[in-house]
C-alpha cells in the first residue's frame, strides 16, 4: 500500500518534466527559425550578386592587329585655352565683358585711362598683323615682337615697360576669367632701364626766385602763388592739387592740416605750415571766397569764357602751365614740371635729415624704396664725392707738349 500523498508527488514530477520538455522544444524551434532566416538571407544575397568574370585576353594575329583603331595621344597644347588675333579683334560677349570689367576694376581714373590707351595701341599693332586667313595665336613670341615695335618707334624704355606691365595685368585677368589657360606675357622680359630720371629738381635759390614772381595784387597771381606754395611745401601730385576741396582743410592738435586721398586711394594727412595756410587764406580773401561756405574745390578757375562754369576743379594742364611759366620767368632752362616741385620738397626734407619713415608718410608711398629715386640732389655735381678724394700728391709736372714725339705719345 502506497503512502499517502505519493500520487500528488508523482503528478507534480510528471508536470515538471512536461514543462521542461516544452520549454526545450520552444528554444529549439526558435533557434531553427533563426537559422532558416539566416540561410534565406544568404541565398537572396547570392541571387542578387553579380559575378565578374574576367575576359580572356584576345590573341591577335599580325594581320588583324593594324586594322584596329589606335587612340591618338592628346597634346596639352591642344586642350589649353588660347586666343587668336582674330578672336581678340572681334571678341565675343564673354571676352568683351571681361575687357570692360578689367578697365572698370581699376580704382584710379588715371590708371583706367592709361590702361585703355595701352590696349588700343596693342589692337593697332594686331591689326597690322591680321589678314583674312590669319589665325596666329597671341603668344610670347607675338608680344616680344610688339615690344620691339615699341622700341623701334623711339619710345622711352620706361614707357615700354609700362606697356608691358599693362599687358601682364590684362592677360592675368583673362586667365582668372577662364578665357586663357596661361598668360602669354609671363615670359616677356622688361627692359629695366637703369638711367637717371630727366626730371630735374629746383635748388633753394631757384625756389625763392619762383615764389617771388607771382603778382599778389591780382586774383590770378594770388591763385598761382597758392598753388606753388602747396606744390613746394606739401609735395602733392598734380592730380592731388586739382582734387583738393575746402572740406579737406582741418585742424589737428592745433595744426592746420590737409586730409586727402592720393594714389592708390590711400589716405594721408599733411601739415600746412603757416606760410602755406596764409597763402590759401589770402587767395580766398582776394577772390571773395570763404572757408565756411559749402564744400567746393579749393582751386577753381577764376573765369570760363566757353561755358561760364567756374564751380569745377582746375584742369591738370593748368598746374603744368603755372610751374613752367614761373620757371621760365626765373631763367630756368631745364626741363621742369609739377613733379619737379614734388621732387624738390622730398630732396629738401632729406637735406634737413628728416627720417625716411616721415618722408614716406609725407609723400604717400607704400614703399620707402621710392625715397632715393625722388632725391634729385643726390646727383648734384657741387656735392660730388670726387671733390673730397685725395691721396697726398695729385699734381705732377707735365713736360712740354712740343717736346713729345709721336712714339712717346703712344706710350
Amino acid at each position: 500500500m502506497k503512502k499517502k500523498g505519493g500520487l500528488g508527488k508523482f503528478f507534480l514530477k510528471k508536470f515538471s518534466r512536461l514543462q521542461k520538455k516544452k520549454s526545450t522544444q520552444k528554444i529549439f524551434r526558435r533557434q531553427l527559425s533563426l537559422s532558416q532566416m539566416h540561410l534565406s538571407i544568404e541565398k537572396k544575397k547570392q541571387d542578387f550578386a553579380v559575378t565578374v568574370v574576367p575576359l580572356p585576353t584576345p590573341i591577335l594575329s599580325p594581320v588583324l592587329a593594324p586594322s584596329l583603331p589606335v587612340p591618338l595621344p592628346v597634346s596639352v597644347e591642344s586642350s589649353a585655352f588660347s586666343l587668336s588675333i582674330r578672336e581678340f579683334l572681334k571678341p565675343n560677349d564673354h571676352l568683351r565683358q571681361s575687357i570692360e570689367a578689367f578697365l572698370l576694376d581699376q580704382r584710379s581714373p588715371h590708371t583706367r585711362r592709361a590702361y585703355s590707351k595701352d590696349l588700343k595701341r596693342l589692337v593697332k599693332f594686331l591689326h597690322s598683323r591680321n589678314h583674312s586667313e590669319n589665325c596666329e595665336k597671341i603668344n610670347r613670341t607675338l608680344l616680344i615682337a610688339y615690344k620691339d615695335s615699341l622700341v623701334s618707334e623711339g619710345l622711352e624704355h620706361t614707357t615700354v615697360d609700362r606697356h608691358l606691365a599693362t599687358l601682364r595685368s590684362f592677360f592675368k585677368w583673362l586667365v582668372d576669367d577662364g578665357i586663357l589657360d596661361k598668360s602669354p606675357a609671363d615670359g616677356v622680359r622688361f627692359l629695366n632701364p637703369k638711367r637717371i630720371s630727366r626730371t630735374i629738381g629746383f635748388s633753394d635759390e631757384e625756389v625763392k626766385k619762383i615764389l617771388s614772381l607771382p603778382n599778389l595784387h591780382s586774383k590770378t597771381g594770388a591763385l598761382h602763388y597758392a598753388i606753388l606754395m602747396v606744390l613746394f611745401y606739401c609735395g602733392l601730385r598734380r592730380s592731388e592739387v586739382c582734387a583738393l576741396r575746402t572740406v579737406n582743410i582741418g585742424v589737428e592738435r592745433n595744426q592746420n592740416v590737409l586730409r586727402l586721398r592720393g594714389k592708390g586711394n590711400s589716405e594721408r594727412m599733411l601739415v600746412m605750415v603757416p606760410a602755406v595756410y596764409n597763402a590759401i587764406k589770402y587767395y580766398f580773401y582776394i577772390t571773395r571766397r570763404s572757408f565756411d561756405s559749402a564744400d567746393t574745390f579749393l582751386f577753381a578757375p577764376l573765369k570760363n569764357n566757353r561755358t561760364g562754369e567756374i564751380k569745377k576743379p582746375l584742369d591738370p594742364s593748368m598746374i603744368f602751365y603755372v610751374v613752367t611759366k614761373y620757371a621760365r620767368l626765373a631763367g630756368i632752362s631745364n626741363r621742369v614740371s609739377p613733379h619737379s616741385c614734388r621732387a624738390t620738397a622730398i630732396s629738401n626734407a632729406r637735406d634737413h635729415h628728416v627720417p625716411d619713415r616721415a618722408i614716406q608718410e609725407f609723400a604717400g608711398w607704400a614703399s620707402p624704396d621710392m625715397i632715393t629715386r625722388y632725391d634729385k640732389r643726390k646727383t648734384s655735381v657741387e656735392d660730388s664725392a670726387a671733390h673730397s678724394i685725395t691721396y697726398g700728391s695729385e699734381e705732377r709736372t707735365f713736360p712740354e707738349l712740343s717736346s713729345l714725339s709721336p712714339q712717346s705719345e703712344l706710350k
